[in-house]
């Protein structure tokens, strides 16, 4: 099943990577992109979605001072694939679903991937974004 044939129907598409991501790792617990360094404290880096046929994979970063602090979400996925448009950050891409919600998404390539951070209403500096960006590294489930 090719992710084109959901392309009307976010809400199946994730559903079919949550399905073959749960069989792929239902005794194991995988690696998931974390950054060393973050502008505000973390409470916890945590599982959002991902798809083991296409090594695409999704965090939240939930800050300590919720409501102070903005979430984000680091999504690590094909070069090739359409941009990540699931949940909240979809507002990135299409503001007018939501207009009172404020997401911006900052991307990279490390060949053959395309990296999204998205963080709800605050503008990180180019400085900024790159610190996380060489900060990134791996980990099995990380909770602070």
């Amino acid at each position: 099943m090719g992710e084109d044939e959901f392309k009307d129907d976010p809400d199946a598409l994730a559903s079919a990577r949550e399905r073959r991501w749960t069989e792929r790792y239902q005794n194991d617990e995988p690696l998931l992109p974390y950054p060393d360094w973050w502008p505000w404290p973390l409470d916890e880096v945590a599982f959002r979605d991902g798809d083991p046929a296409t090594g695409m994979v999704a965090v939240d970063l939930l800050p300590v001072r919720d409501g102070v602090d903005p979430e984000a979400v680091i999504i690590r996925q094909p070069r090739v694939a359409p941009p990540f448009a699931y949940g909240w950050p979809r507002a990135a891409w299409y503001p007018e679903d939501d207009p009172d919600l404020i997401v911006h998404a900052y991307e990279w390539e490390e060949r053959p991937w395309r990296w999204t951070v998205f963080v709800q209403r605050v503008v990180l500096p180019a400085e900024v974004v790159d610190r996380v960006r060489k900060s990134m590294g791996w980990r099995r489930g990380w909770s602070l």
